[in-house]
């Protein structure tokens, strides 16, 4: 019931954002070809962005914004200042919010919403280091090529990839996601990295599916995480990793090697019927409430469950 409150939350604020978007202009824009650069020009003169069911050609440049400042000797920072929303769009350039030369770093701050609904990026995505102020959302959306949120911040309004689709190599490393966090029925391809990336309010990867191998090495998850109905197809790894609240995966599937070695698990912990045909490890992971051994786990033998050096601190 929680993981669905949670989820309905977090839709509903998306909807309402992104749909106030929708009057902002009376241009009709379905079923065009927009250049980029025109695109290009009303970021860089802050003016609100709307198309629907239109095909983007060239490169959306977020580095050129008329609001730049120099926050140090290397670093130059724009600030994003539109509205952006995109619903059936087609996108077939790059997407660009940060670059890198050998003078300087190039990154983008985004101070509105922006909302990708059902598009499709053939080219890559690259918002590393970006800091996102209001709702992102990226829902049914359909990403190519190698996409990167690496050192992306994220406000309190929260992220939203339900029902994406990355084809490629994804990085949400090392980010700092304040608001609800949702990648409910998302697919990865190929193989993704949340390493090093700090959670402080709810996650949802319900139903969502790893088809290569999925890296939550040294996360730190504050508050509730939702993996039910997840599937591993390869190696899953959340080594050294903080579960600050309750952590779900009822009913997950794991299909090769499963690693949560060196984890805290400050909360009520449940595996409820997860099916495992590879090897799950808990080594050295200590338990505040939950006991792994009362998992309650679908295995196909006893030592394909690994609990060495684990420790359980209260049981109830």
């Amino acid at each position: 019931m929680r993981t669905t409150i949670i989820t309905v939350t977090l839709l509903i604020t998306v909807f309402i954002s992104c749909n106030k978007q929708k009057k902002i202009s009376s241009d009709d824009s379905r079923g065009k070809v927009i250049n980029a650069s025109d695109i290009n020009k009303n970021i860089q003169n802050g003016k609100d962005i709307i198309y629907q069911n239109a095909t983007i050609m060239g490169t959306v440049d977020f580095t050129k914004s008329k609001n730049a400042d120099l926050v140090n000797a290397n670093l130059i920072k724009h600030d994003v200042n539109s509205v952006l929303t995109f619903y059936d769009c087609t996108f077939k350039g790059k997407i660009i919010a940060h670059k890198k030369d050998k003078e300087f770093k190039i990154i983008s701050d985004f101070n509105k919403s922006i909302c990708f609904v059902n598009c499709t990026f053939q080219d890559t995505v690259d918002f590393s280091d970006s800091d996102f102020k209001d709702v992102v959302t990226f829902s049914n959306s359909i990403f190519q090529n190698f996409v990167s949120f690496k050192s992306a911040f994220f406000s309190p309004k929260g992220m939203d990839f339900t029902k994406s689709h990355f084809i490629k190599y994804a990085e949400f490393n090392m980010m700092h996601v304040s608001g609800n966090c949702n990648f409910f029925d998302a697919v990865f391809d190929d193989n993704v990295l949340f390493q090093l990336s700090e959670f402080n309010n709810s996650v949802q990867f319900n139903a969502a599916k790893f088809n290569q191998n999925a890296n939550f090495t040294k996360v730190k998850f504050k508050d509730d995480i939702f993996f039910n109905y997840a599937e591993f197809y390869k190696k899953a790894q959340f080594n050294t990793s903080v579960f600050g609240g309750r952590t779900e995966f009822i009913k997950s599937k794991f299909n090769l090697i499963s690693e949560f070695k060196n984890c805290l698990f400050f909360s009520k912990t449940t595996f409820e019927n997860a099916e495992i045909t590879g090897i799950l490890t808990f080594e050295n992971s200590i338990f505040y409430i939950s006991d792994p051994i009362n998992f309650n786990l679908k295995i196909l033998k006893e030592s394909d469950l690994i609990l060495d050096n684990t420790v359980v601190l209260l049981k109830k």
